[in-house]
């Protein structure tokens, strides 16, 4: 873990209004530093700028409490919504992950580009989605 620490990767402000403790397991934080070590790291090295980590682990209430998809691998720690500040800059990093043939599970384009979701797990079935709500 170069670019990227668990503690941005748990962060969030929804759990801290709520009072949600968004500890994570230790499992949790093998996962988020396997993701990190595939994926984020080798994106952020090609990418040569910050990414900023939206969303990373969300424990089930925390997952529950923002409206997140009841089997989202953020509640395993193997995803991670990012941007680089702007659409422009997330359809690069979008455009980075897939050629760079990282391996991911899920890339998706949510909601016309405002963040890039991007995920790594044991199956890493390399499905790249686009999700509006």
């Amino acid at each position: 873990m170069k670019h990227f620490t668990i503690k941005e990767l748990t962060n969030s402000n929804t759990a801290k209004s709520k009072g949600i403790d968004n500890t994570p397991t230790r499992e949790v934080v093998g996962n988020l530093t396997t993701l990190v070590d595939k994926v984020l790291d080798p994106l952020r090295e090609a990418y040569g700028k910050p990414i900023r980590v939206n969303s990373g682990y969300r424990c089930p209430k925390l997952n529950k409490a923002v409206g997140g998809s009841a089997t989202s691998q953020h509640v395993l720690g193997q995803a991670a919504d990012i941007t680089g500040g702007s659409k422009a800059e997330n359809k690069k990093l979008f455009d980075l992950v897939r050629s760079l043939k990282l391996p991911f599970d899920q890339l998706i384009w949510e909601h016309g580009g405002v963040w890039v979701h991007v995920s790594c797990g044991p199956r890493n079935r390399r499905q790249v989605l686009s999700i509006s709500k």
